[in-house]
């Protein structure tokens, strides 16, 4: 699958329709179907809705900015017509959605085409991908190994090449483990910028919606076109572009209570990204872990309150033993402990915020390491054994509590991919995206492409 710039060239040129783009990827579907990352394909709507885009183009219309590109769509999110499963078996005989999801809207007003929902973790309650119900979804780099979640499979579609675009949703790391196994790019916008109408909760006060992509420009165009007229940038503010000087630009690296406990692999790719800025200064937050433990009480306190109200009570036979035994987990948490992690989230986003007067962007890794295999329960590093389930969202979360936008970039190295997450202040997306952009044009952030001998 092209680019999304490079779809949208051949569409204007004539070169190429919307309907053969559609036809590869559904085709690209089928052929890596062993990955387990699509949970339904969209092909009857596809295929109308690339005629539909070739009959404006004929016509002499004007194109839309992302006319005829293919996405595919978390199967979290509401697409009209179809039921939003959640990857969860207790949702199997949910009645298809009667309105699609914001985002979803908003792609599609843009002249993107939706050509598949995608596999995740049940309930997105987990960050590895792998689905007690559905399986595993595997990673297109190397199959055996996990896709990360709980946006897996959103995250594999895209490195698949079965669309250059797609939505997930990141609560404490959803939309960034998962591109930072599979060497794709993702963005979790400031919380609160992107409308999350139409997409199931898992924690609201730190869910966010958004982009993954396979290049750095394409997530900058899936970013501003899912922003939507609802939720649109603030006056004044430009939209991302490529060629933006970096020179000037102060950067932050996160050591003490981030780097330190990542592999030695994973740290080096945030020194090697930090080689492109000319003013790098390390910053040692070992509070961090307060953070992390705020997060935690907080997440799991509103997705076992959000799944009561849902039903929580009348479908627990349904859930898996590990998602069911989480709920109840935080159901029992008193609401004295959520009211402190509150509090905490307040003073922690200020003392982040606050180093922004310092610097211009922070750097970190987004995963202590690269995709572990399927099903390991424990990894040996340099540093300390790591624990998959718990561990592969342990750099994002601090992060997500703050509400700061961040792009996971897929550092170019030798062997599996690894990610950089790069931090910008509250509602500043274009300059974590103009970086984004930089490092992609300096060749140090790359998407990673799988080989087609190892999808056979």
């Amino acid at each position: 699958m092209q680019s999304v710039a490079g779809i949208a060239a051949q569409l204007r040129s004539g070169s190429l329709s919307a309907q053969d783009v559609v036809r590869a990827s559904l085709a690209r579907a089928a052929q890596v179907a062993s990955l387990n990352c699509v949970s339904r394909l969209l092909a009857r709507e596809a295929v109308v809705g690339a005629g539909a885009c070739d009959t404006a183009r004929l016509a002499g219309k004007a194109p839309l900015p992302l006319a005829g590109v293919p996405f595919v769509v978390k199967n979290l999110l509401d697409v009209e017509g179809h039921a939003t499963l959640a990857g969860a078996h207790a949702r199997a005989n949910e009645p298809p959605a009667t309105r699609s999801a914001a985002v979803v809207q908003a792609l599609m007003a843009a002249g993107a085409i939706p050509v598949a929902l995608t596999q995740m973790d049940e309930y997105a309650c987990g960050a590895t991908g792998e689905n007690v119900i559905g399986g595993p979804v595997r990673n297109p780099l190397d199959p055996a190994r996990i896709a990360g979640g709980s946006s897996a499979g959103t995250a594999a579609a895209i490195a698949a090449g079965i669309a250059p675009i797609g939505i997930g949703s990141d609560t404490n790391g959803s939309i960034r483990a998962p591109a930072s196994f599979c060497g794709i790019w993702g963005l979790r916008p400031t919380t609160g910028r992107m409308s999350a109408q139409g997409c199931f909760p898992y924690a609201e006060s730190l869910d966010a919606v958004g982009p993954m992509a396979s290049d750095a420009a394409g997530l900058a165009l899936a970013y501003r076109a899912m922003l939507g007229p609802g939720s649109g940038p603030r006056p004044g503010e430009p939209a991302p572009a490529a060629g933006v000087s970096m020179a000037g630009l102060r950067v932050g690296i996160l050591q003490a209570g981030f780097g330190d406990f990542a592999q030695d692999e994973a740290q080096d790719a945030v020194l090697r990204v930090a080689s492109a800025f000319d003013a790098v200064r390390k910053i040692d937050l070992p509070e961090a872990d307060l953070a992390r433990d705020a997060a935690s009480i907080i997440s799991a306190f509103e997705v076992g309150r959000n799944h009561v109200q849902r039903g929580f009570a009348e479908r627990h036979p349904g859930y898996s033993a590990f998602v069911r035994q989480r709920m109840l987990a935080g159901l029992s948490i008193p609401e004295g402990w959520y009211q402190l992690a509150k509090a905490y989230q307040a003073a922690w986003r200020q003392k982040l915020e606050a180093l922004f007067d310092e610097v211009d962007l922070l750097l970190a890794c987004t995963t202590p390491y690269a995709a572990p295999l399927i099903g390991a329960e424990q990894i040996a590093g340099g540093k300390r054994a790591y624990v998959p389930r718990a561990d592969a969202g342990h750099l994002t979360r601090p992060v997500s509590l703050a509400g700061l936008p961040v792009v996971a970039a897929p550092c170019a190295v030798a062997g599996l991919p690894l990610g950089v997450q790069l931090i910008a202040p509250p509602w500043q997306e274009t300059r974590c995206l103009e970086a984004a952009l930089f490092l992609e044009a300096q060749g140090l952030c790359r998407n990673t492409r799988a080989g087609c001998s190892q999808l056979a």
